[in-house]
């Protein structure tokens, strides 16, 4: 009998610890995730493609925007780059035209030293042919002789000149048309430049067409059209269509109950349907509660704030009321167990 009444009353003492969590319960407001739209530099409303309360789906267009200097900017990178092709025709158009002009004049000089070359060599072949007939007159041998010499001289010489001019004119050529290749390759790397700040700039204009990242509500639009606005100045804020937390506050007396990651039970006070949230994050300070969760209102209290995460897919309207308790430690186990047998 005594072994039984001791059973009992550990029995009772265990039950209590594993029920131990229903004594914790606290209220809220159901709630969603919020985002407003703007942009990081001034610009003006084209055209508002959304109103308050309407739905929206990944991809909807929601507003169009100008920005007078992007616009000013892109005509100008356009016109840089217009100027920068032309140059380079006109750059290459001339570098031809000189590098014929040095062709033409080789062609010339080459012409009249060739001519030269061969009159010489026309008149050396008479003066051989005069010697072999004037044998017996020595004296006049030995002065044909020293003409031939001489003309052979020449003739060397003006091969030397057109060995020179032949070089100076490739030498010529080579700068004019290593010139063309350089200047080609700088236009091309500048107007390479040009055209990727063009892209950078067209894709910056591409985003002044805003669209939905997702499925959401319009909760409010702040600025119309025709309307200049400041950098990073809010125009949309959209929220979720059904409540995604819940935003609780718990007595300073009772805080120290729940931590993050405790999952909770999620009671709605309008037909008391349940689901199950998990607390995500704890205020750094106790706060004042919110009129509308004081049982008397002009009674002031103060608690900790908790955020709560829930199912999106919930039967919750956006500021409803709900209660907040903490899963039973009873009820953990039982649903650790489940989830080991049911893996």
């Amino acid at each position: 009998m005594f072994f039984a009444w001791i059973l009992s009353i550990v029995g009772i003492v265990a039950l209590g610890f594993l029920y131990q969590g229903t004594s914790v319960m606290f209220s809220g407001i159901a709630e969603a995730t919020e985002t407003t739209v703007s942009v990081q530099s001034a610009v003006e409303v084209v055209k508002m493609h959304v109103v308050v309360g309407q739905e929206i789906k990944d991809g909807d267009t929601l507003v169009e925007l100008s920005r007078g200097d992007l616009v000013l900017r892109m005509n100008e990178v356009k016109r840089e780059l217009d100027a920068l092709e032309g140059r380079g025709s006109i750059n290459t158009a001339t570098i031809d035209q000189k590098v014929a002009e040095v062709q033409a004049d080789l062609a010339t000089k080459k012409n009249m030293i060739l001519f030269e070359i061969e009159k010489l060599k026309s008149e050396y072949q008479k003066n051989l042919e005069m010697a072999s007939k004037l044998k017996s007159l020595s004296s006049s041998v030995v002065a044909k002789a020293d003409s031939n010499d001489a003309m052979k001289m020449r003739i060397r010489n003006l091969e030397q000149e057109l060995k020179m001019v032949e070089a100076n004119a490739s030498a010529q050529i080579g700068i004019l048309r290593g010139s063309k290749g350089l200047q080609r390759t700088s236009s091309a790397s500048e107007a390479e430049a040009l055209r990727r700040e063009l892209e950078l700039l067209q894709k910056e204009q591409d985003d002044l067409v805003i669209t939905s990242k997702g499925s959401w509500v319009v909760a409010s639009v702040n600025v119309r059209d025709g309307e200049k606005i400041s950098s990073f100045s809010p125009m949309i804020t959209l929220t979720r269509k059904s409540p995604s937390l819940v935003r609780g506050y718990i007595h300073e007396k009772m805080y120290k109950r729940v931590g993050v990651g405790t999952t909770v039970t999620i009671i709605s006070q309008a037909d008391g349907k349940k689901l199950e949230g998990e607390i995500i994050g704890l205020s750094s300070r106790i706060v004042e509660f919110p009129i509308r969760l004081r049982k008397i209102p002009e009674s002031v209290i103060y608690g900790r704030e908790v955020i709560i995460r829930i199912p999106e897919d919930n039967a919750l309207l956006l500021g409803e009321m709900v209660s907040i308790s903490e899963v039973p430690v009873i009820k953990k186990i039982l649903q650790h167990d489940e989830s080991r047998n049911n893996p």
